[in-house]
């Protein structure tokens, strides 16, 4: 895999305008991008094919939780449009997770599925006393990682905290995507358990998942081209 690969560039914008800009101002250089439901439901999903036909790797980033059915059937639905790969909540058991997996697992373009561990937002204090998990954030995302592997899942979206812990249970095939990743040069916003690209990279990651650093940047290419630099 390039190194240019293994940056997923978030699409965190409401419209369709805004995002195909950042997309064409990135060009080549980006060839992955992450697609969540703030632009889903300001673009529509039509923006899949969009991407998806500009040759682009897409990270449906849906963080789907509900019952077995709702979740497998949306799966499948989503799987059609032919994109890398999609998201889904642990916490959301190993009963939809499994329902997930042998939703797609016969599919000529099957597109792989990561789990949601625990949200780059949350600290160990609301871990412990809002969701009452009696572990630290690290224990408990991994500890879903886990889950998730058994269940079937290709991978996780974890912070970067948890990237060594999880390869070491649940090996080095098993994927780790890292979210709230900020250079040292730019603003940690609302994420709490934040990490450079150049550490995410060294602890493991397979995937460094960046937003704001690029998007809100004077120059998005030069501040994408400085993040490919720090990983290389």
């Amino acid at each position: 895999m390039k190194a240019n690969e293994r940056i997923i560039v978030a699409l965190d914008f409401d419209d369709r305008e805004n995002a195909l800009s950042l997309v064409d101002n990135l060009g080549d250089w980006a060839a992955k991008y992450k697609v969540g439901y703030r632009l889903l439901t300001g673009a529509g999903f039509e923006i899949l094919d969009e991407l998806v036909s500009r040759g682009k790797w897409v990270f449906c980033d849906m963080k789907l939780h509900d019952i077995p059915t709702t979740v497998s059937g949306a799966v499948r639905n989503l799987a059609a449009k032919k994109i890398g790969s999609i998201s889904l909540h642990v916490s959301g058991g190993s009963a939809m997770l499994k329902a997930a997996a042998q939703a797609i697992q016969n599919l000529v373009h099957r597109p792989q599925l990561w789990g949601i561990t625990v949200l780059t937002s949350l600290d160990d204090f609301t871990v412990q006393n809002e969701l009452l998990v009696n572990s630290s954030a690290q224990e408990f995302a991994v500890h879903l990682a886990r889950i998730a592997r058994f269940c079937g899942c290709d991978g996780v979206v974890a912070s970067g905290n948890e990237v060594e812990r999880i390869k070491e249970s649940c090996g080095e095939d098993f994927i780790v995507a890292v979210p709230g990743v900020r250079p040292s040069w730019s603003e940690q916003h609302d994420q709490k358990r934040t990490i450079t690209p150049q550490e995410a990279i060294k602890l493991g990651a397979d995937f460094i998942i960046v937003g704001r650093a690029i998007a809100e940047a004077d120059e998005p290419l030069s501040a994408f081209l400085r993040i490919l630099d720090e990983i290389t």
